[in-house]
């Protein structure tokens, strides 16, 4: 039985079927689309829609800004011919930057809208979009960051394979993908809010190859401005059939409980849970007796977050025993962290992995 059929409303929690040509729930009765081929299974799917439309439109707006004045600069007096040169070639990689991304999700959200006051520009491509390029594109698709990780979730998981696995926040989705292939995952679903990394992905995993173009927004060398990247899953495809993608609120994933053997969460439980006990409590809920909660990401909290939330490593381990789950095994390492082969740049992050495994209930 495919864990589609394991799928609730994220409103009112009862079963409804994301393969459905309209997703609609039976009880609510909300209904549900699709961005691309993705359901979105969020309580206000439309105006969640209506927001990345928006989110898309700034970001055409703002790109068009930057073209604009790189180009105006590259046209002032008393530049070096070096100088022009560069800020010609930083306005075209931009120019093209923002073509591959608008080219993509154009197609998927169906345009971008005129942004509102508080649209904000998409976290996926401001903060998070080197996260597609070191998956699918850096070092053709083999870049060493991502081998570590899977190495480090190997540590804590040993022989057992995942089983049926849920990863919450799964981003550009590689960790997810090599978890699949390589630990024993029968069935994958990954979940994520952000358009922007989610939609290409989905693409890539299913077997598409995706230009894009990085161009760093500090130049140190000419060679270093720009460049476009084919994002491509070099392993090969993954169907539909054993690795789903949905838009869902990784904090209440709209699934039965007992749904899953595993539960990832990669480089999510610093930044997302304002309530971490409540999210420990909802993992719990969704995995089977026995099974297993894999977490691999830094502790690192947003700046805002009050300090007493701001958990250590015992603190984490000690919510996650008061929640049901008995840790495992565990490592931390030092390590690079998005170094790009084009910029060179990148950074030196702390990561925590540490697999957990939920006792009797």
């Amino acid at each position: 039985m495919s864990l589609e059929q394991d799928v609730v409303c994220p409103r009112c929690g009862a079963a409804i079927d994301p393969r459905a040509q309209a997703i609609v729930c039976p009880r609510c009765p909300q209904e549900y689309g699709r961005v691309g081929p993705i359901p979105v299974l969020l309580p206000r799917p439309g105006d969640q829609v209506r927001l990345w439309r928006q989110q898309l439109g700034l970001l055409v707006l703002r790109g068009q800004e930057m073209q604009a004045s790189l180009t105006a600069q590259s046209d002032g007096a008393g530049l070096l011919p070096a100088s022009r040169a560069r800020l010609k070639a930083m306005a075209e990689g931009a120019r093209n930057q923002l073509a591959d991304i608008v080219a993509r999700m154009s197609s998927a959200l169906g345009g971008p809208l005129e942004p509102s006051e508080n649209s904000g520009l998409p976290r996926g491509v401001v903060e998070y979009s080197y996260c597609l390029y070191r998956d699918w594109g850096w070092d053709g698709g083999a870049h060493s960051e991502n081998e570590q990780a899977v190495d480090a979730v190997r540590g804590v998981v040993g022989a057992c394979g995942l089983g049926r696995t849920l990863v919450v926040g799964a981003g550009g989705c590689r960790l997810a993908y090599d978890l699949h292939r390589l630990l024993g995952a029968t069935e994958t679903a990954v979940v994520d809010i952000d358009p922007f990394l989610f939609v290409i992905a989905e693409a890539v995993i299913r077997g598409e190859r995706v230009r894009m173009t990085e161009a760093p927004g500090h130049v140190h060398e000419m060679t270093s401005v720009a460049r476009p990247w084919i994002l491509s899953a070099s392993a090969g495809p993954l169907g539909d059939d054993v690795f789903h993608f949905f838009f869902a609120n990784g904090m209440a994933p709209p699934f039965r409980n007992g749904t899953f053997d595993t539960v990832v969460t990669p480089w999510f439980i610093d930044q997302v849970p304002t309530d971490l006990p409540a999210f420990l409590a909802r993992v719990r809920g969704v995995l089977k007796p026995g099974g297993r909660w894999i977490n691999h990401g830094p502790l690192i909290y947003p700046v805002d977050a009050p300090l007493a939330r701001c958990f250590s490593r015992e603190e984490v381990f000690e919510l996650a025993s008061r929640a049901g789950f008995r840790i495992d095994k565990w490592s931390s390492q030092s390590a690079p962290h998005l170094v790009s082969p084009l910029s060179g740049r990148g950074k030196i992050e702390w990561v925590l992995t540490f697999g957990a495994v939920s006792e009797e209930k």
